[in-house]
Protein backbone atom coordinates (compact mmCIF):
# COMPACT_ATOMS: atom_id res chain seq x y z
CA UNK A 1 0.00 0.00 0.00
CA UNK A 2 2.58 2.30 0.92
CA UNK A 3 5.12 1.66 -2.60
CA UNK A 4 1.15 2.33 -4.62
CA UNK A 5 1.29 5.82 -2.83
CA UNK A 6 4.50 6.46 -3.57
CA UNK A 7 4.45 5.66 -7.07
CA UNK A 8 1.39 7.72 -7.26
CA UNK A 9 3.23 10.88 -6.83
CA UNK A 10 6.13 10.08 -9.11
CA UNK A 11 3.91 9.57 -11.66
CA UNK A 12 2.01 12.99 -10.81
CA UNK A 13 4.70 15.00 -10.13
CA UNK A 14 6.43 13.49 -13.77
CA UNK A 15 2.72 14.64 -15.19
CA UNK A 16 3.78 18.00 -13.71
CA UNK A 17 7.10 18.37 -14.92
CA UNK A 18 5.88 17.52 -18.51
CA UNK A 19 2.99 20.03 -18.35
CA UNK A 20 5.23 22.54 -16.99
CA UNK A 21 8.02 21.79 -19.72
CA UNK A 22 5.33 21.59 -22.89
CA UNK A 23 4.22 25.45 -21.64
CA UNK A 24 7.89 26.57 -21.23
CA UNK A 25 7.98 25.22 -24.70
CA UNK A 26 5.10 27.19 -26.50
CA UNK A 27 5.35 30.34 -24.80
CA UNK A 28 9.30 30.29 -26.15
CA UNK A 29 8.26 29.34 -30.06
CA UNK A 30 5.25 31.84 -30.12
CA UNK A 31 8.50 34.42 -28.65
CA UNK A 32 10.48 33.95 -31.82
CA UNK A 33 7.77 33.89 -34.22
CA UNK A 34 6.42 36.97 -32.74
CA UNK A 35 10.01 38.58 -33.00
CA UNK A 36 10.56 36.97 -36.52
CA UNK A 37 7.57 38.48 -38.25
CA UNK A 38 7.93 42.01 -36.74
CA UNK A 39 11.54 41.63 -37.77
CA UNK A 40 9.94 40.34 -41.70
CA UNK A 41 7.52 43.56 -41.74
CA UNK A 42 10.17 46.26 -41.11
CA UNK A 43 12.59 44.54 -43.77
CA UNK A 44 9.52 45.01 -45.92
CA UNK A 45 8.51 47.95 -45.30
CA UNK A 46 11.84 49.51 -45.91
CA UNK A 47 12.63 47.22 -49.26
CA UNK A 48 9.31 49.01 -50.38
CA UNK A 49 8.78 52.38 -49.59
CA UNK A 50 10.19 54.93 -52.51
CA UNK A 51 13.03 57.36 -51.32
CA UNK A 52 14.40 60.73 -52.88
CA UNK A 53 17.89 60.96 -52.76
CA UNK A 54 18.64 64.49 -51.32
CA UNK A 55 18.84 67.25 -53.48
CA UNK A 56 17.07 65.91 -56.32
CA UNK A 57 13.44 66.33 -57.40
CA UNK A 58 10.74 63.23 -57.93
CA UNK A 59 10.28 61.87 -61.65
CA UNK A 60 6.74 63.59 -61.94
CA UNK A 61 8.27 67.41 -60.07
CA UNK A 62 10.71 67.25 -63.10
CA UNK A 63 8.41 66.20 -65.46
CA UNK A 64 5.88 69.07 -64.57
CA UNK A 65 8.99 71.31 -64.89
CA UNK A 66 9.79 70.44 -68.12
CA UNK A 67 5.90 70.67 -69.34
CA UNK A 68 5.43 74.13 -67.79
CA UNK A 69 8.80 75.18 -69.73
CA UNK A 70 7.93 73.91 -73.00
CA UNK A 71 4.14 75.66 -72.71
CA UNK A 72 6.05 78.89 -71.97
CA UNK A 73 7.89 79.00 -75.04
CA UNK A 74 7.33 81.48 -77.97
CA UNK A 75 5.80 80.20 -80.86
CA UNK A 76 8.08 78.95 -83.62
CA UNK A 77 9.18 80.87 -86.33
CA UNK A 78 6.89 79.83 -89.45
CA UNK A 79 8.88 77.55 -92.22
CA UNK A 80 9.58 80.33 -95.34
CA UNK A 81 9.33 79.06 -99.01
CA UNK A 82 10.73 82.67 -100.20
CA UNK A 83 14.08 82.92 -99.95
CA UNK A 84 16.28 85.62 -99.56
CA UNK A 85 16.86 85.75 -103.50
CA UNK A 86 13.42 86.08 -104.27
CA UNK A 87 12.63 88.06 -101.54
CA UNK A 88 14.80 90.76 -102.87
CA UNK A 89 13.33 90.36 -106.59
CA UNK A 90 9.69 90.66 -105.07
CA UNK A 91 10.78 93.85 -103.30
CA UNK A 92 13.11 95.51 -106.41
CA UNK A 93 9.63 94.67 -108.60
CA UNK A 94 7.65 96.97 -106.30
CA UNK A 95 10.21 99.29 -105.85
CA UNK A 96 10.27 99.66 -109.68
CA UNK A 97 6.34 100.34 -109.87
CA UNK A 98 6.43 103.22 -107.09
CA UNK A 99 5.02 106.47 -108.91
CA UNK A 100 2.44 104.17 -110.59
CA UNK A 101 -1.31 105.30 -110.28
CA UNK A 102 -4.14 103.83 -108.42
CA UNK A 103 -6.86 102.87 -110.87
CA UNK A 104 -9.68 100.94 -109.03
CA UNK A 105 -9.60 97.40 -110.57
CA UNK A 106 -6.25 97.96 -112.15
CA UNK A 107 -3.45 95.28 -112.33
CA UNK A 108 -1.02 96.23 -114.52
CA UNK A 109 1.65 98.83 -114.39
CA UNK A 110 -0.09 100.11 -117.89
CA UNK A 111 -3.62 100.83 -116.61
CA UNK A 112 -2.80 101.43 -113.05
CA UNK A 113 -2.94 99.37 -109.87
CA UNK A 114 -5.88 99.02 -106.69
CA UNK A 115 -4.49 97.82 -103.48
CA UNK A 116 -4.88 93.94 -104.57
CA UNK A 117 -4.29 94.55 -107.85
CA UNK A 118 -0.73 95.68 -106.87
CA UNK A 119 0.06 92.64 -104.84
CA UNK A 120 -1.16 90.13 -107.52
CA UNK A 121 1.03 91.66 -109.96
CA UNK A 122 4.37 91.20 -108.09
CA UNK A 123 3.74 87.86 -107.07
CA UNK A 124 2.70 86.57 -110.24
CA UNK A 125 5.93 88.07 -112.28
CA UNK A 126 7.66 86.35 -109.43
CA UNK A 127 6.51 82.79 -110.06
CA UNK A 128 3.52 82.73 -107.72
CA UNK A 129 0.59 82.42 -110.28
CA UNK A 130 -2.05 80.84 -107.75
CA UNK A 131 -1.64 84.30 -105.99
CA UNK A 132 -5.43 85.24 -105.17
CA UNK A 133 -7.24 88.44 -106.64
CA UNK A 134 -8.69 90.29 -103.54
CA UNK A 135 -7.04 91.21 -100.05
CA UNK A 136 -8.69 88.97 -97.78
CA UNK A 137 -7.78 85.60 -99.47
CA UNK A 138 -4.26 87.15 -100.26
CA UNK A 139 -4.08 87.54 -96.55
CA UNK A 140 -4.67 83.65 -96.24
CA UNK A 141 -1.94 82.38 -98.98
CA UNK A 142 0.49 81.65 -96.17
CA UNK A 143 1.69 80.98 -92.56
CA UNK A 144 0.34 83.69 -90.54
CA UNK A 145 2.99 86.21 -89.11
CA UNK A 146 3.19 88.63 -85.68
CA UNK A 147 4.12 92.33 -86.37
CA UNK A 148 7.90 91.68 -84.82
CA UNK A 149 7.78 87.95 -87.17
CA UNK A 150 7.81 90.44 -90.81
CA UNK A 151 10.87 90.26 -93.17
CA UNK A 152 11.89 91.44 -96.23
CA UNK A 153 9.43 89.97 -98.83
CA UNK A 154 7.00 88.60 -96.39
CA UNK A 155 3.43 90.33 -96.70
CA UNK A 156 1.28 92.44 -94.68
CA UNK A 157 -2.02 93.60 -94.19
CA UNK A 158 -4.24 95.61 -91.82
CA UNK A 159 -7.83 96.04 -90.94
CA UNK A 160 -9.83 98.63 -88.83
CA UNK A 161 -12.55 95.98 -88.33
CA UNK A 162 -10.01 93.40 -87.24
CA UNK A 163 -12.30 91.05 -88.36
CA UNK A 164 -10.85 90.42 -92.07
CA UNK A 165 -7.59 92.21 -94.07
CA UNK A 166 -8.91 95.33 -95.68
CA UNK A 167 -5.64 96.43 -96.99
CA UNK A 168 -1.98 95.79 -97.52
CA UNK A 169 1.12 95.53 -99.06
CA UNK A 170 4.77 94.25 -99.47
CA UNK A 171 7.03 94.47 -96.46
CA UNK A 172 10.79 95.52 -97.37
CA UNK A 173 12.24 95.86 -93.94
CA UNK A 174 12.75 98.37 -91.70
CA UNK A 175 9.26 99.30 -91.07
CA UNK A 176 8.63 99.89 -94.76
CA UNK A 177 5.39 98.44 -96.88
CA UNK A 178 5.33 99.26 -100.39
CA UNK A 179 1.34 99.65 -101.57
CA UNK A 180 -0.64 101.25 -103.70
CA UNK A 181 -3.58 102.27 -101.05
CA UNK A 182 -6.45 104.46 -102.24
CA UNK A 183 -7.77 106.79 -105.08
CA UNK A 184 -6.09 109.79 -105.90
CA UNK A 185 -2.96 107.96 -104.31
CA UNK A 186 -0.26 106.21 -105.78
CA UNK A 187 2.09 103.04 -105.91
CA UNK A 188 4.57 104.28 -102.54
CA UNK A 189 6.49 103.18 -99.68
CA UNK A 190 4.52 103.68 -96.07
CA UNK A 191 5.89 103.60 -92.70
CA UNK A 192 4.06 100.77 -90.91
CA UNK A 193 5.84 102.02 -87.60
CA UNK A 194 3.68 105.18 -86.93
CA UNK A 195 0.41 104.58 -84.24
CA UNK A 196 -2.04 104.11 -86.82
CA UNK A 197 -0.69 100.87 -88.57
CA UNK A 198 0.55 99.23 -85.55
CA UNK A 199 -2.96 99.60 -83.99
CA UNK A 200 -5.01 98.25 -87.25
CA UNK A 201 -1.90 95.40 -88.17
CA UNK A 202 -4.37 92.37 -88.72
CA UNK A 203 -1.51 89.69 -89.76
CA UNK A 204 1.52 89.06 -91.40
CA UNK A 205 1.85 86.22 -93.98
CA UNK A 206 4.56 84.27 -95.45
CA UNK A 207 3.85 83.77 -99.03
CA UNK A 208 3.30 79.97 -100.10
Amino acid sequence: MKNNIILILVVTIISIAVIVISIVVSVGNNGVEGSSSSSGESTSEIITTPTTPTGSEPESSAADTTSSQTESLPPSEPERVTDEQTAGDIIALARSLIGTEFADGGESPEEGFDNSGFIYYVLRENGYITCPRGVAAQSEMGAALGYDQLKPGDLVFFSESGTLAEFGGIYAGDGIMIACLMPGTQVKEVNITTSYYTAHFFRGVVIA
